[in-house]
């Protein structure tokens, strides 16, 4: 049991200021009264335990809200209500993901090949050039091959 009086540390002889009052014979802690988990502490200050106690409850909340928020999906597609565009490419983009996490889905990503050809315009040039670059290749080819074709006398001789 603690006793906590409200006197002064120091007693004044005879008379006391008159702008003096009780509050300030007393600790801030004792005026206010400690809290329920105590005072505030920054990050340096709390101990593991405490900082574990808030990551747990950190989970729990978020484990919570989570849990709310699938209950709320499932009921939706029971009802089959029709979500926007969206909402939908939300809910298929978060099943892929959990069925990636599963192991049963593999997900193709586009590791950066090719981001010049991600705009048609790029994509188009690039096709063009790769025509063109196929038609030279062929008209090429058929002027070696007439020219070779071609019989010369030095060739019928013996």
């Amino acid at each position: 049991m603690k006793v906590v009086s409200n006197l002064p540390s120091i007693n004044m002889e005879e008379v006391a200021p008159v702008n003096v009052s009780d509050a300030t014979l007393l600790a801030p802690e004792e005026v206010k009264g400690k809290g329920r988990a105590g005072a505030l502490q920054g990050e340096d200050e709390k101990t593991s335990t405490d900082k574990k106690r808030e990551r747990r409850k950190k989970k729990k909340v978020k484990r919570l809200r989570l849990q709310a928020r699938e209950m709320r999906q499932k009921e939706l597609e029971k009802q089959n209500v029709k979500l926007s565009g969206k909402q939908e490419k939300e809910m298929n983009a978060e099943k892929a993901k959990k069925l990636s996490q599963q192991g049963k889905v593999v997900l193709l990503k586009d590791e950066g090949k090719d981001k010049s050809l991600r705009s048609s315009k790029a994509f188009f040039s690039h096709l063009q050039d790769q025509v063109k670059a196929e038609l030279k290749g062929v008209k090429v080819g058929a002027k070696k091959k007439n020219i070779h074709g071609k019989l010369s006398g030095n060739k019928l001789k013996l």
